[in-house]
């Protein structure tokens, strides 16, 4: 079947207008997490190592189920979370005090 009149071009402005404004309506902002004011530094950097974790565990997950080029991408996504977690690791090794020599 061959329409009369052709669809009217797309328009990637409106299109995500439309989107954004979708989003806004059914997902309101709210703050999804809080942080717990009574929050020490070191535990701060422990849930953070732990989140980050998490997260380049599912990256990595992630990146053995997708072909190329996007499983590059999430390799790399990957390769960054592990860099971040391994300075946060470093982090919560320096809180430690050092043993004294005896």
């Amino acid at each position: 079947m061959n329409k009369a009149i052709p669809d009217p071009p797309l328009d990637p402005a409106k299109t995500r207008a439309a989107f954004n404004r979708a989003i806004d309506h059914y997902l309101p902002s709210q703050v999804f997490h809080a942080i717990n004011d009574d929050l020490s530094f070191e535990d701060a950097l422990l849930y953070t190592a732990s989140l980050l974790d998490s997260a380049s565990a599912t990256a990595l997950d992630c990146g053995e189920l997708l072909d190329s080029p996007g499983r590059a991408k999430i390799l790399a996504v990957w390769h960054l979370l592990e860099i971040a977690r391994t300075t946060v690791d470093r982090s919560i090794e320096c809180m430690k005090p050092l043993k004294a020599a005896p």
